[in-house]
């Protein structure tokens, strides 16, 4: 933990950074003595004020009986008198007798004034900044920054007179004027600004990026509303500061300029999010846009203060409903997508407020610096993060999906390699019994070959009882392996009809143990395993059900085959089946190598193999399972298992025995 001494130090340490400039902006009423400019003087209070116009007024001396005393600021609209047109402020100061010339330029700033403004010294004009004549020209936003001569400062009285021309009701000074030396208010109003700046350059770039992924990638929805308004905002924010002198050399097309701007604004971020929320746009959305197409063709042609302030208000005025807008649509979606636009929500709160102030400001409702780079700012790392989730989650996505192509190309493979060799072997052994067959008839005659036949088949009989049953009939072992291609084939095309929903069964009665003893038998004669230790119990004996026989016996096929595929042929096998509480009840179990709690999680997965050391040595494509537990489903039973590694497995199978409507 941070001791309270290093806290105190740190405060300390800020307090002596913060002092200087704290205490060198002491403010100072006019009339007083200025030493030295190595610190600013801010003239705050008794300025001399006058409506009307008088050029005599700009002179040293002037009668003071019909001035009005005042302190600045003093901006706003005047609750007892119009003030449109010319008014006139006075501010005196002296210099010692000693007074020498300083060695850096010395300027006065008077901050923006609305809407044209002279300045006087002496009696002489220094600069201005707009004209009434020919035709009324205007700057309202420019910080004004004016040189002193140097020559013109005296020791003595210095008199300063502002000559203002206000083209609406807002007048006055929106800050005290201040005099320093001009690198250090230049250098003031940079560090202002220079944030927004670097704000408005970071908005352009961030939505060219974004305008150029929605073109590459093709995606010209969100992304390219997105990216309109990013550009627009970033063109907002830098006409917002001094770099509109840079842009611009006309004050009034930049101001045309940032007013299209700002109509545009809403517009691209309800459209962007309208396309992030996959929504359809709606009547009032196309009203607003009508409304504020309109707003922006009138603005092409309006070129005076007074119809700018009606255009802002206007806008103003629809601005509530671009927000009702926004919230219907994270009301009517936002709950099925809060993880998609949680982000996007912090933005846009903290986006809207300071779109309100900038409003405000705009309207000189209030005087507030403007904020909206900054709540931009804020939004668009929010939109940020929600984007890089998104992008993250559909890399995620991309992988998994990749994995599983290469997975079930792997099984394909598997799966026609498996499916090839069941192919080859059957035709091996259908070649061997061609060839048998063609010896015989090779070397006998027509009876002979029928006596010979005759014998050799009582032979085979009397042999097969009697002897191994290792040594097969070649023609069964043919007609074995083709069923079992058979079954490969039939049970691809049953899962994807399960899958599908389009399978429809066909129930039949039939008798249980039959059908048991007949799937273990094909399963020893595919597998050339003919095991003692396998045991079937169906209580009673004789049951019968009505049940769909095709499915019935794909569920044992494959609980069997994989009994005999996973475990040493001498351990033993169980097969249980009874009726209990209404339902089927199928157990199939083993002493086998048995599954860890990490398999049996995705044992059922199409594709997914148990025993990882073992599998690549088994035939098998991995949908034996998932073939199981989808008919399980299908006919609205379960599946369950219970193993654990080396203790083998057992498979319950719970089926209603009423068929499922």
């Amino acid at each position: 933990m941070i001791s309270k001494t290093r806290i105190y130090k740190l405060v300390f340490g800020f307090a002596l950074i913060l002092s200087p400039a704290t205490f060198s902006l002491v403010a100072e009423p006019c009339g007083t003595m200025i030493t030295s400019f190595e610190r600013p003087v801010v003239l705050k209070t008794d300025w001399l004020f006058r409506k009307g116009d008088n050029l005599d007024w700009r002179d040293e001396s002037v009668e003071e009986s019909f001035w009005v005393k005042r302190s600045v600021p003093d901006y706003g609209i005047s609750k007892t008198e119009n003030l449109t047109g010319y008014h006139w402020y006075r501010c005196s100061f002296y210099l010692p007798e000693n007074y020498t010339t300083p060695v850096e330029p010395i300027a006065i700033q008077l901050g923006r004034i609305r809407d044209i403004d002279e300045f006087f010294l002496n009696g002489t004009l220094i600069d201005k900044t707009g004209t009434v004549l020919p035709k009324i020209e205007v700057d309202f936003q420019k910080i004004r920054i004016y040189s002193l001569p140097t020559h013109l400062l005296k020791p003595g009285l210095n008199v300063m007179a502002i000559r203002i021309y206000a083209a609406t009701n807002l007048n006055g000074l929106k800050e005290a004027p201040m005099i320093a030396k001009e690198r250090l208010l230049r250098e003031e109003v940079f560090s202002k600004e220079a944030f927004a700046m670097v704000c408005g350059y970071v908005f352009i770039f961030m939505g060219i990026y974004f305008l150029v992924g929605s073109i590459v990638r093709g995606r010209a929805g969100e992304n390219f509303f997105f990216a309109l308004f990013s550009i627009f905002m970033g063109i907002y924010v830098l006409l917002r500061t001094q770099h509109r002198d840079i842009l611009f050399e006309n004050f009034t097309w930049s101001y045309v300029t940032e007013l299209l701007v700002l109509i545009c604004l809403p517009v691209f971020f309800i459209n962007f999010m309208h396309q992030y929320l996959k929504m359809k746009r709606n009547v009032v959305l196309l009203v607003y846009e009508v409304f504020l197409f309109a707003l922006f063709v009138i603005t092409l042609f309006f070129r005076t203060p007074k119809t700018w302030i009606l255009v802002i208000a206007l806008f103003n005025y629809a601005l509530p409903v671009a927000m009702g807008l926004v919230i219907y649509l994270f009301v009517n979606n936002g709950k099925t997508n809060i993880a998609k636009v949680k982000y996007i929500l912090i933005g846009i709160a903290s986006l809207l407020p300071t779109i309100l102030i900038d409003s405000l400001s705009a309207l000189e409702i209030i005087s507030m610096p403007g904020t909206l780079y900054l709540g931009f700012l804020i939004f668009l790392v929010m939109i940020s993060i929600q984007l890089s989730n998104d992008i993250v989650l559909g890399l995620e996505n991309f992988i998994e999906q990749e994995k599983e192509l290469i997975q079930m190309e792997r099984v394909k493979t598997g799966f026609l390699i498996n499916l090839s060799s069941e192919f080859k072997s059957g035709m091996e052994k259908i070649k061997k019994a061609i060839d048998n067959i063609s010896s015989n008839h090779g070397k006998n005659n027509a009876k002979e070959a029928t006596k010979v036949s005759t014998k050799t088949a009582a032979k085979k009989k009397t042999k097969s009882k009697s002897g191994s049953k290792l040594e097969l009939d070649p023609v069964k072992q043919a007609e074995d392996h083709i069923s079992y291609m058979s079954f490969m084939v039939e049970e691809a095309i049953l899962l994807r009809k399960l899958e599908d929903k389009t399978y429809i069964p066909f129930y039949e009665t039939f008798s249980v143990a039959e059908l048991i003893r007949h799937c273990v038998s094909n399963v020893e004669n595919h597998l050339e395993q003919y095991r003692k230790t396998t045991s079937i119990e169906v209580k009673p004996n004789d049951l019968e059900v009505y049940f769909p026989k095709e499915l019935f016996f794909c569920i044992l096929r494959n609980l069997i085959e994989n009994a005999y595929q996973y475990t040493d042929p001498k351990t033993d096998i169980g097969i249980e089946f009874f009726n209990r509480d209404g339902y089927h009840q199928l157990i199939v179990m083993d002493e086998g190598m048995g599954l860890s709690q990490l398999e049996m999680e995705t044992i059922f997965q199409k594709f997914v193999r148990g025993y990882r050391d073992k599998k690549n040595e088994i035939p098998g494509a991995g949908i034996g399972l998932t073939l199981v537990e989808a008919t399980t489903k299908f006919l609205g039973g379960t599946v369950s298992l219970k193993s654990s590694e080396g203790m083998g497995a057992k498979f319950t199978i719970r089926i209603p025995e009423k068929p499922k409507k």
